[in-house]
């Protein structure tokens, strides 16, 4: 997308929710010049300069692809189909000007969207749209904080023929189950004693570690 437009943003933009989405400052090659274009989208209180979201994003851009990321701005009052529903519509107004961009580059479109907790609840509208996403810490279980109960249906009814994600999380993450992430996909990675940071508490050298390992999972399903 490069930016949201004023037209864009009014329309995404809701009470409660304000998103930017920005060209990362690290890409490698113009948005016009590749057909590889990657969303990177945050989680509450994870933003995009955490360490996994910013370490897949130094990792494909790396790999040529070109990077625009999303900030929410979300007040005290706002609840998760209000985050859920335009975060929906950014991924529709994200996608539209990718395809247009990867036209312009002559190369075959690619797209990609890399979320994180809140924002995996954005995947079955972007499964829908025949996306291949990243699921990050998965929403599969309720947070006890979100009185609507939001989760990701799994199985995920209406996606016949639809990319399958990657997903990577923690074993010790209360809102993963992994029976659930087998519906949706054959591409899980979990790794044992892992929070929803896909963080080892106490212990800096496996959490390191994991680190690695997820950026390196996205880099080969990005491929």
């Amino acid at each position: 997308m490069g930016k949201i437009n004023e037209n864009s943003a009014k329309s995404t933009k809701t009470k409660n929710v304000t998103p930017a989405v920005t060209p990362w400052g690290k890409n490698r090659v113009k948005n016009t010049e590749t057909g590889k274009h990657v969303l990177i989208m945050p989680g509450i209180g994870y933003t995009v300069d955490r360490p996994l979201l910013y370490w897949a994003a130094q990792a494909l851009a790396a790999n040529g692809w070109f990077v625009d990321r999303l900030d929410l701005k979300l007040t005290e009052s706002v609840e998760f189909p209000e985050m859920i529903a335009c975060m929906e519509r950014v991924v529709d107004e994200w996608r539209k000007a990718a395809l247009e961009h990867a036209a312009e580059s002559g190369e075959e479109p690619h797209l990609l969207v890399v979320t994180k907790s809140l924002s995996t609840l954005s995947y079955p509208h972007s499964a829908k749209l025949g996306l291949r996403v990243v699921l990050l810490t998965p929403v599969l279980n309720p947070p006890p904080f979100d009185k609507h109960k939001s989760v990701i249906p799994a199985p995920l009814p209406g996606t016949a023929g639809s990319p399958m994600p990657l997903i990577c999380a923690g074993d010790a993450d209360p809102y993963y189950d992994d029976a659930k992430a087998h519906l949706l996909t054959d591409h899980v990675r979990t790794y044992a004693g892992a929070n929803h940071s896909i963080e080892v508490p106490d212990d800096w050298q496996t959490s390191l570690d994991y680190l690695k390992q997820v950026t390196q999972a996205i880099v080969d399903y990005a491929g």
